[in-house]
């Protein structure tokens, strides 16, 4: 069962992310001694980046042992303003004390696939040969029903082995590097961020007493329930 928190607009949403957020980093920290996350792009995710750099917020906030990593990327310099990286840079990174050692942008540079293979290598490193889990993965969805780079049709809906791979998305015409089912799945905490009119359909169909899988969001299934914050508009059906 999906557990879903249902707020009046996005702006409220992202308030609510931000508190999230916090308290669990709160958590992980006091248990584990550092907090490792997973961000996504997007209009809704870039509100709560926004909200979490806010004083009322950041400072709760240990962000030295605070670890970032990102969900998906599209492939385009890091500077352009399509990165995720740069919209996550531009609306927290560079608002609060997190150490550049703490930030691990996705390589960009050169081939998709070896910068996928280059991806993931960090990652397995960054945890020392144990299962990679994030502690807070944060995910969006598309008006298609996408989340990170699990595009429909894609074959990174079928990957089983790679845990970061390029996909080329024919619906954009560009390539992206992205986290599978693989990855994602094994996250302690998926939080999902969704608001608008637009995502009430797929909703309708994902939230369904008896819901097929047509769309590739129906794939996140990690072992705790994810955590659905949702506005008004998009759960209005």
């Amino acid at each position: 069962m999906a557990n879903k928190i249902i707020w009046p607009d996005a702006a409220k949403l992202s308030e609510s992310a931000a508190y999230y957020f916090v308290l669990a980093a709160t958590e992980a920290i006091a248990k584990n001694g550092r907090f490792v996350v997973a961000l996504s792009g997007g209009s809704t995710p870039k509100t709560f980046l926004e909200i979490l750099a806010t004083p009322a917020f950041s400072k709760s906030v240990d962000w030295k042992k605070v670890f970032f990593f990102w969900s998906d990327e599209r492939f385009v310099p890091l500077t352009y303003n399509e990165s995720n990286y740069k919209m996550a840079f531009d609306s927290l990174l560079s608002q609060v004390p997190v150490p550049k050692k703490n930030i691990f942008a996705t390589p960009v540079k050169g081939v998709a696939k070896d910068c996928a293979a280059k991806y993931e290598a960090t990652l397995k490193t960054f945890f020392g040969g144990k299962t990679p889990a994030f502690d807070w993965l944060m995910l969006g969805m598309g008006d298609d029903g996408h989340t990170a780079s699990l595009f429909p049709g894609t074959d990174l809906l079928l990957e089983k082995k790679r845990l970061i791979k390029e996909v080329w998305v024919e619906s954009k015409q560009v390539w992206r590097i992205s986290f599978s089912y693989t990855l994602i799945n094994k996250a302690k905490q998926v939080v999902f961020l969704v608001a608008g009119a637009n995502k009430a359909p797929i909703l309708k169909t994902v939230f369904g007493k008896k819901a097929k899988e047509v769309y590739p969001v129906q794939g996140v299934k990690p072992k705790n329930a994810p955590l659905w914050l949702l506005d008004e508009a998009a759960m209005n059906f």
